[in-house]
C-alpha cells in the first residue's frame, strides 16, 4: 500500500459534528438509564401529586431524553 505524499486534500478537515450525537461510552448508557428511570418515574409522581403541568412535562421530558440516549447507544453499537 502506497501513501500519498504532500499536503492533505482540500475540503473539510474537522470531524463531522454529528459524532457528538452518537453516544459511544458505557457511562453515557448509565447516564441515559438514570435519566430515563428518574424522569419517567418523577413525571408520573408529579402528575399523581397534582404538581404543576410544566413541572410534570419537564420531568417527563428528561425521561424521554434518557430513553433516546439509551436507544441511540444500542443502535450505534450495533452498527459498529
Amino acid at each position: 500500500m502506497t501513501h500519498r505524499t504532500g499536503p492533505p486534500p482540500r475540503g473539510r478537515r474537522r470531524p463531522n459534528l454529528w459524532h457528538w450525537l452518537r453516544p459511544q461510552s458505557s457511562r453515557t448508557v448509565v447516564l441515559g438509564m438514570c435519566m430515563a428511570v428518574g424522569g419517567l418515574a418523577g413525571g408520573v409522581r408529579c402528575m399523581a401529586d397534582g404538581k404543576g403541568i410544566w413541572t410534570a412535562l419537564g420531568t417527563l421530558g428528561v425521561g424521554i431524553l434518557g430513553v433516546l440516549i439509551v436507544v441511540s447507544y444500542f443502535v450505534n453499537h450495533e452498527n459498529r
